[in-house]
């Protein structure tokens, strides 16, 4: 998994890429197939935003989240992207029973 890290009218500290690697090593149980992801941390004025895109083989998850501190906007944003993980991955085990054969889906359900 390829990280890049964007910060614009602020400098990106070790802290801040730690808290997010952590973050984003957890999207690894839910998303198997992550290809890059690309954060971007803004600040403007008092505002503090973080922008995540998440790119898989299989399509792109994108949150971002604004508040009066960094490392709360990056928490934000991560927990968006974990709902947006996790629904996907809901509907990639529905998905697989759908696919089965009815004789095959009753056994698996009972």
């Amino acid at each position: 998994m390829k990280v890049i890290y964007t910060g614009r009218h602020v400098e990106v500290s070790d802290s801040l890429r730690q808290s997010a690697q952590e973050g984003l090593d957890k999207m690894q149980a839910y998303l198997d197939d992550i290809i890059d992801v690309h954060v971007i941390f803004s600040v403007e004025k008092h505002r503090h935003s973080a922008e995540i895109t998440l790119k898989t083989k299989n399509g792109e998850f994108i949150a971002s989240a604004e508040s009066t501190d960094m490392y709360q906007s990056l928490s934000q944003a991560l927990d968006k992207l974990e709902v947006q993980a996790h629904k996907h991955a809901g509907k990639r085990q529905a998905g697989y029973k759908d696919r089965l054969p009815e004789a095959v889906a009753t056994e698996a359900e009972g």
